[in-house]
């Protein structure tokens, strides 16, 4: 999952969050006015199971993301942070949902015990709560929740591994730094030896000149008294 896609899934689980939770408040007033409500539940617990769906997959993608090194740390904590509301958020949303849906529950068994009108509309189920009791939708519910905070789990490992390696780059990094420091340091007196070696052949060679220039007169004095001294 690229960045640009990522982000704009999030958003629009954000908007999927903020349509579900309009779907509840309707659901709400309706049944505070005594109307049936039993199809807007339906429509809600489906897009809540969408909206569960949608959220593991952002949480799957996040972490091939961060396992691939696609995006940086910072980046990965931000998006692990937004991951986390909306974590917050879905148990928000079924909270909202159960409670509601559990007043209007005792609601209708006071209605029935006390002779008043019983509703004999029959709620559509899907696929994934036909057949499920209120318990089993609860625990279905959980199993999620229990399933989304090992996905939060995982990316927190993946999370502390990746910082345990840029801290061993980082002194990776420093102990070849030192290396470096002390082969400068070397090189700075190498250089500086050779510069004074160099300088002390120089005087050498110019004491060398001057010796072989005091010989050369030498021979040419003794020339001058030889000739001078021996009769033509």
């Amino acid at each position: 999952m690229s960045r640009d896609n990522w982000l704009s899934d999030y958003d629009g689980l954000v908007e999927l969050g903020d349509t579900i939770m309009e779907k509840i408040n309707e659901r709400n007033r309706q049944q505070r006015s005594g109307s049936h409500s039993s199809r807007l539940s339906t429509q809600i617990r489906t897009m809540m199971n969408q909206f569960s769906k949608d959220l593991n997959g952002l949480k799957q993608g996040l972490t091939r993301a961060s396992s691939s090194y696609h995006i940086t740390d910072r980046e990965l904590e931000r998006r692990q942070d937004m991951l986390s509301n909306l974590n917050s958020r879905q148990k928000q949303l079924s909270a909202a949902f159960r409670q509601e849906g559990t007043a209007n529950a005792s609601r209708g068994a006071l209605f029935g015990s006390s002779g008043g009108p019983s509703s004999s509309y029959t709620a559509e189920e899907t696929a994934h709560t036909r057949g499920l009791s209120n318990d089993d939708m609860r625990m279905q519910q959980q199993q999620m929740v229990d399933e989304q905070d090992r996905g939060l789990e995982a990316l927190s490992h993946v999370l502390s591994r990746q910082k345990q390696i840029g801290l061993a780059i980082g002194e990776e990094v420093e102990y070849q730094n030192e290396i470096i420091d002390d082969l400068g340091d070397n090189v700075d007196n190498t250089n500086r030896r050779l510069v004074k070696e160099t300088k002390h052949v120089r005087k050498v060679q110019m004491k060398a000149s001057d010796t072989g220039m005091f010989c050369v007169i030498i021979l040419l004095l003794i020339v001058i008294v030889v000739v001078a001294v021996v009769p033509t």
